[in-house]
């Protein structure tokens, strides 16, 4: 009965000592979060000042090139808000009073244009940076960047970035002019059939129009081709759309396509598994189709001589040169001698590969063309010596589709895995923003990728967008609010 009694006591003194509390908390006014102010005096004017030094600092020791931008990002905006601390709180300080009148300096900016133009744009290229995809729609849109050929390689190797990446609303939506709306589908409609996404591709294939119709079903028989599908399969796509005769050669291109590599891997006694062409894996390897027996099933017409050109390329790509010769006239000579190549290559004949422009005696111009594609399948297969020496053999104003090539077979070897490091792309001599922003479209798809490291895309970002100077108004709202605007 003592402890319960003791108990009892105790819970009422609680209750009163809560009462009291809750009694004084009702009374006291509520206090605003945010700082109290405006403060006067010589503390206040230190104290501004020491805020405008340090928001200086930060920007004078946190630079471009030697951090990531979303390191700079976070300690510029910090700069940005101590200016902003200074006018709230300190308004009568000398500090406050330059910054009214645009006469302050953060760094080597006036106080305006870093909140109104850096800022924003520090916030693009962080964003940039942020990945593989972003650095390549950067690189693209560049304001100096007016190649639109160039441009418009780089942009398809975006859209077909984006699909291989499942985002596929992002690649239909992405800003094309409206005369490019169809290409655009066409890219997505293939990597949407060759990736088995059928609900886009029959949702494209149902809205387009009609005259665009006959080269989106080209381009959808071609992918059922390349992806496996068997001949049954494939005689059923033909029959449901038999009206379009063209349909069968471009089924046969596709598996052409695929059975080149997997012909190769049988004579190589290599796996079937973990075949890619390109960045594009074979499915289904073990399945095959005769290609001697479709091809007789192709109809004599305008596209029958690309049926023949494809199974040519298809037998020199085995090494079975004098049968490919059979099938095209003499000015496909570059096309086979291309295709021989890649056979040449696989079976390690590479001084034979380095002579074919002689032994298929081309022309000047096609010999030059051969050497720009050599120069990937040898850095693919990591022969340096063959490349010092093709390299010589080049004209001077090529050189930049010659590094391009040769990182392309880099990026692309099984064999010799490239190592990616903070400013491998960076460090790739090439000028022109199109072609880096296709290989690193290009690397991000590869099945082989291997960083080490920090990101490589701030060095990219850096290497073609450094400094601040002369920057118009930001178009894009959202950057500028991003930016703290």
């Amino acid at each position: 009965r003592l402890a319960s009694s003791n108990r009892l006591c105790l819970m009422s003194i609680c209750r009163v000592i809560i009462s009291s509390l809750l009694r004084v908390s009702l009374a006291t006014p509520v206090v605003a979060s945010r700082e109290i102010g405006p403060f006067t005096g010589p503390e206040a004017d230190a104290e501004a000042t020491r805020l405008y030094e340090r928001a200086n600092d930060f920007i004078n020791n946190v630079v471009e090139g030697q951090y990531s931008y979303a390191y700079i990002q976070f300690h510029w905006k910090r700069a940005g808000a101590n200016i902003e601390r200074i006018l709230h709180s300190y308004p009568s300080s000398s500090a406050a009073k330059k910054i009214q009148l645009n006469e302050l300096m953060l760094g080597p900016f006036p106080h305006l244009y870093f909140k109104e133009r850096v800022l924003p744009r520090l916030e693009e290229k962080k964003v940039a940076a942020f990945d593989a995809i972003n650095c390549a729609i950067f690189l693209s849109n560049l304001e100096n960047n007016r190649d639109e050929g160039a441009r418009h390689e780089l942009l398809a190797e975006i859209i077909n970035t984006l699909c291989r990446q499942q985002r596929w609303s992002e690649a239909l939506g992405y800003p094309v002019l409206d005369e490019e709306r169809a290409w655009l589908w066409q890219i997505v409609t293939q990597k949407a059939v060759v990736y088995h996404n059928r609900k886009i591709a029959d949702e494209l294939l149902t809205n387009t129009s009609k005259e665009n119709l006959p080269a989106l079903l080209a381009i959808i028989g071609e992918s059922l081709a390349f992806r496996g599908d068997t001949l049954k399969e494939l005689e059923a796509f033909l029959t449901k759309y038999s009206e379009n005769e063209n349909l069968r050669s471009a089924v046969f291109a596709g598996l052409v396509r695929r059975e080149i590599q997997i012909q190769r891997a049988h004579e190589l006694k290599l796996p079937l598994a973990g075949l890619y062409d390109g960045v594009d894996a074979i499915q289904k390897p073990e399945q095959t189709i005769d290609l001697a027996a479709f091809l007789q099933t192709i109809t004599v017409g305008p596209w029958q001589p690309e049926a023949h050109r494809n199974y040519a390329r298809y037998l020199a790509a085995l090494g079975r040169l004098t049968e490919a010769r059979s099938l095209v006239e003499p000015a496909e000579q570059l096309m086979l001698a291309t295709a021989y190549a890649e056979y040449l290559v696989a079976t390690e004949e590479y001084g034979q590969a380095l002579a074919l422009p002689t032994v298929f005696k081309l022309t000047p111009s096609d010999a030059t063309a051969y050497r720009l594609r050599l120069i990937k399948l040898l850095a693919q297969a990591g022969r340096e010596t063959e490349l010092a020496t093709i390299r010589t053999q080049l004209p001077a104003n090529l050189a930049a589709q010659a590094v391009h090539q040769e990182w392309h077979g880099r990026i692309l070897s099984i064999q010799n895995q490239l190592v990616v490091r903070e400013h491998t792309f960076a460090l790739i001599p090439l000028a022109d923003p199109n072609l880096l922003g296709r290989l690193i479209c290009e690397w991000s798809l590869t099945p082989n990728r291997n960083l080490r490291g920090a990101a490589p895309w701030d060095a990219v970002v850096y290497k073609f967008a450094s400094g601040y100077a002369q920057l118009p108004p930001p178009k894009d709202k959202n950057k500028m609010e991003a930016a703290g605007r």
